[in-house]
């Protein structure tokens, strides 16, 4: 064979390979949407209570309901057949979030999650408590410390995962993915046992799209080995060193902390493992939950245990749509959140879709495709643009993250421009309302709004400016910044490289913005994510030469003065 034939051959193997990957996460997403959507419908309820919202039915498959949001202000609302709850939504968020340059964990952490607390149908206390303090400023993902968040060992981290896994050409492969799954963890949950259900999830749905079949309990028992491995695999990671040490000073080390968990972990696969030997399907998956005792209140949600009763679910029972329907009948359990995720790993062995289309299918779809041709280096759809950061600050209301425009129509903050759907509904006190809208993009929510509707209203607040272009957008010329991470035509653009640094126009950014804490924050946190050693130690001289009196001037003059080590 000759070298141009070889290369052919690659090209039509990669081509091959491709397609399958694609179909694979395309139907992982699918059925942990519908997981989802079907063991919503029983979440923190009883047999009564289960009984009410189905009618009396058997639950065999997502139909449509009525459940109150909001809390006790809020409002009763019919939620459509195949409507998922908060487990997708920040799975969408996720997915939204990494683009062909990788996973912008800023954009995730200061739009993302402030702004799906305007529509999430429900979400943890943890996860909320994070979302909002990540409204804040000064508040940074690699050190949000909100009240309790060394204590956040919940379910929510591990539950909105896989987009990571979908996003790798390489799930046998580690430290392909699990740097971004702890980034993305550790914006909501730094507990060790929330951390262990995010790696533990991600490890047993990559185990599935690599080896083609969901894990076995000797899988999951290696699964363990390698989770024990994430210190090592995370240690070069400058920000999330800066995380670590924030737990530390709080917490002590987290070497010793994390070793236990992987301990916890081997205890609990070893006597749920057991338990998924013998009897039917539901059987075996009940002695699974009993020896997890999650239908224990303080275990019920936990991160851990939630990861390890998933990855079993597919051994208990093998046939997707019967086995999510044992999980969603498992009353008093974390219905919806355990179905999910082993929807996630069931889809991505199923040689079927769902068998009832889930809300905004469609945008699962494109959104899995999508992140298997970043995998691929393919050319991708364009991805979502956020706001830049320099500029941008989520509203502190959850009711103004829907806002009017100039022209009367509506947006949300962050997410772009948004059609009415269906009438609002108000909450008794008339302040506010709810209104099902679609985003351009592709999403269907529920959201909270002021009455009266700000795109009515002569005095509505506009949306913040979160219509800004992204930084990948170099027509806005306020955007000064945004051009300093401009990629060079000679940059690298593959999922583990990042775009080349222009260090003149950064330093000129610098030069300008020094005087404002805000902008010299953020500037310098996209410099150590996207700089070399040397670029983040001539950014940082920079800065201190400036504010201790030195001349400001063109950035030449400050490019050529290099830090002497």
């Amino acid at each position: 064979m000759t070298s141009g034939e070889q290369t052919l051959e690659l090209a039509r193997q990669g081509a091959a390979e491709c397609a399958t990957r694609k179909v694979q996460a395309q139907r992982s997403a699918l059925w942990a949407a519908y997981g989802d959507a079907l063991g919503w419908i029983s979440e923190l309820t009883d047999a009564k209570g289960l009984v009410r919202r189905t009618g009396g039915a058997p639950l065999v498959e997502p139909i449509a309901w009525q459940r109150r949001i909001g809390g006790r202000g809020g409002v009763t609302v019919t939620l459509p057949q195949g409507c998922y709850s908060d487990d997708s939504q920040l799975r969408l968020a996720t997915s939204r979030a990494i683009r062909s340059d990788g996973f912008d964990v800023e954009a995730f952490s200061k739009v993302e999650l402030p702004v799906w607390l305007s529509y999430a149908l429900g979400g943890g206390k943890g996860t909320t408590a994070a979302a909002q303090n990540l409204t804040k400023s000064s508040a940074v993902w690699y050190a949000n410390r909100f009240k309790g968040w060394i204590n956040s060992g919940g379910n929510g981290a591990a539950m909105r995962i896989q987009p990571h896994v979908w996003a790798t050409r390489s799930p046998h492969d580690s430290a392909t993915f699990l740097p971004d799954v702890v980034r993305n963890s550790i914006c909501t949950h730094s507990h060790p046992t929330g951390l262990m259900g995010a790696v533990l999830h991600a490890l047993t749905l990559a185990h599935a799209i690599a080896k083609g079949s969901p894990p076995s309990p000797d899988d999951i028992h290696s699964i363990a080995k390698e989770a024990a491995r994430l210190p090592e695999i995370v240690a070069g990671d400058f920000n999330i060193a800066n995380w670590r040490t924030a737990f530390e000073n709080e917490a002590g080390a987290f070497e010793d902390a994390w070793a236990s968990a992987v301990a916890e972990l081997q205890r609990a696969i070893e006597i749920a493992g057991s338990c998924a030997a013998h009897g039917t399907g539901t059987e075996r998956y009940a002695q699974v939950l009993s020896a997890l005792e999650l239908s224990h209140p303080k275990k019920r949600g936990s991160g851990m245990l939630t990861a390890v009763a998933a990855a079993l679910l597919p051994w208990c029972e093998a046939q997707p749509e019967e086995g999510l329907g044992i999980a969603a009948n498992a009353i008093g359990t974390d219905t919806d959140t355990i179905a999910t995720m082993a929807g996630a790993i069931f889809g991505a062995v199923a040689d079927c879709e769902p068998p009832v289309e889930v809300l905004d299918a469609g945008l699962f779809r494109s959104e899995a495709s999508r992140l298997t041709d970043i995998a691929f280096d393919r050319e991708a759809a364009p991805s979502h643009r956020y706001p830049d950061l320099i500029h941008w600050d989520a509203p502190k209301a959850r009711a103004d993250m829907l806002a009017g425009t100039d022209e009367g129509a509506m947006q949300v903050a962050g997410l772009g421009p948004a059609e009415p759907t269906a009438d609002e509904v108000k909450a008794p006190a008339g302040k506010f309302a709810w209104r099902w809208v679609r985003l351009a993009l592709g999403q269907t929510l529920l959201i909270k709004h002021r009455v009266p509707a700000p795109w009515q209203s002569a005095h509505s607040p506009k949306p913040p400016t979160s219509s800004q272009p992204t930084d990948a957008d170099a027509e806005n010329p306020n955007d000064i910044f945004a051009n300093a991470l401009d990629e060079s035509p000679a940059a690298p653009t593959t999922q583990t490289q990042e775009k080349a640094l222009d260090m003149q126009r950064a330093l000129q950014y610098l030069n300008e913005h020094v005087d404002d804490d805000k902008c010299v924050g953020r500037a310098f946190r996209r410099v150590a994510r996207r700089g070399t050693t040397e670029q983040i130690l001539e950014f940082m001289a920079a800065y201190v030469r400036l504010i201790n009196g030195g001349a400001k001037g063109p950035p030449a003059h400050l490019a050529s003065e290099r830090l002497k080590t």
